[in-house]
């Protein structure tokens, strides 16, 4: 399995890389108090030992509150290899973990008893099966907890949805309606260049070297990257065709 040997951090487009890691743990630290208010975003350069290189877009927000300023994620790519924090020692202090209350702890076990109980009066008057109650302790308990029931039967896979896709990897940059951010993030609705769809599929795929476009090739299935492709070739009053997973394959590089 490839390692990674390099990381680079640019912010906001500048030339210059912000950050510079070569070792262990390859977690980008940054602080908010460095920032002007306002919007940011990183590129993310990620250099592996066997040759591959990728990149990756970061969005955050930093803020002036309490006399501090605080930053927030607003979008990290799916399945990247670097996590972004943002660091603040006030912040973190004020957000610390409460324990948690005591009757959460007992509560539960009182259900479980109360339920256990009536399970067993029922059973005694065989109006049902003992079996068939303490089913119903074990599902009443784990709904109180939290734990995740299991179905009653196994449920299909969602099919990929490019509008999904789009609003969680693409919405933050380019506007949810496609409207884009200024300069930085154009416009993809009603943009004649998205007729191109071979342009398209390679800027989707591999990035725009030196701009904030990344390389999604790396990040996203050929399903994922052609329905989000014609999410966008389709919507928006947009009408510029279609592509498919195989059109996906052949730009990977």
């Amino acid at each position: 399995m490839a390692k990674i040997i390099r990381v680079e951090v640019y912010v906001d487009g500048a030339p210059e890389p912000l950050q510079v890691l070569t070792q262990e743990p390859f977690k980008v630290n940054l602080d908010p108090a460095a920032f002007e208010e306002g919007d940011h975003f990183l590129r993310v350069t990620v250099e592996y030992d066997n040759g591959d290189y990728h990149e990756y877009l970061y969005t955050f927000t930093v803020a002036h509150r309490n006399e501090e300023f605080v930053g927030y994620l607003n979008r990290a790519p799916v399945r990247a290899p670097v996590d972004v924090l943002l660091i603040d020692p006030m912040e973190r202090a004020e957000t610390a973990q409460p324990p948690k209350p005591f009757i959460h702890g007992v509560l539960p076990v009182l259900l479980f008893l109360l339920v256990a109980g009536i399970a067993t009066w029922f059973a005694f008057r065989g109006d049902q099966p003992a079996a068939l109650a303490v089913a119903q302790v074990e599902d009443l308990t784990g709904a109180y907890t939290g734990s995740a029931a299991q179905p009653a039967q196994p449920q299909k896979a969602a099919s990929v949805d490019g509008k999904t896709i789009y609003q969680t990897n693409c919405a933050s940059c380019h506007g949810p309606e496609g409207q884009g951010m200024g300069d930085v993030f154009p416009a993809l609705a009603g943009n004649p260049n998205l007729a191109d769809t071979e342009m398209v599929l390679d800027v989707v795929v591999n990035g725009r070297p030196g701009t904030a476009m990344p390389a999604w090739g790396g990040q996203l299935s050929d399903e994922e990257i052609a329905a989000v492709i014609n999410y966008v070739l389709s919507s928006w009053g947009n009408d510029f065709g279609s592509v498919t997973p195989e059109d996906v394959a052949r730009f990977r590089r």
